[in-house]
């Protein structure tokens, strides 16, 4: 191979992997990744049940402490770490 058949090949894998990011930016776009944080209406809808009983679930320990985002609930509204609470509702 030649110094120039050499150079040229690198410079299509670096166009390549340009591209690649581009049409994944594209797509994110266009279908963004699910947030890492969920809320009490996105669990109630899960399990069919009212955001008020996943308030009383929380307080409980129905749900664990490790799904929950600290500083939320007391008069707020509760939220969820996402990959924490489906696994949580896998288990159920």
């Amino acid at each position: 191979m030649t110094d120039d058949f050499t150079k040229a090949v690198e410079r299509l894998a670096v166009a390549a992997e340009q591209i690649q990011e581009q049409l994944r930016r594209i797509a994110d776009h266009f279908n963004p990744p699910p947030p890492d944080i969920v809320d009490s209406p996105y669990i109630a809808g899960r399990l069919g049940i009212t955001t008020t009983r996943i308030a009383q679930m929380v307080r409980e320990g129905t749900i664990p402490k490790g799904c929950v985002v600290p500083g939320t609930g007391n008069g707020r509204l509760w939220k969820f770490y996402r990959s924490r609470i489906q696994n949580w509702l896998k288990t159920r």
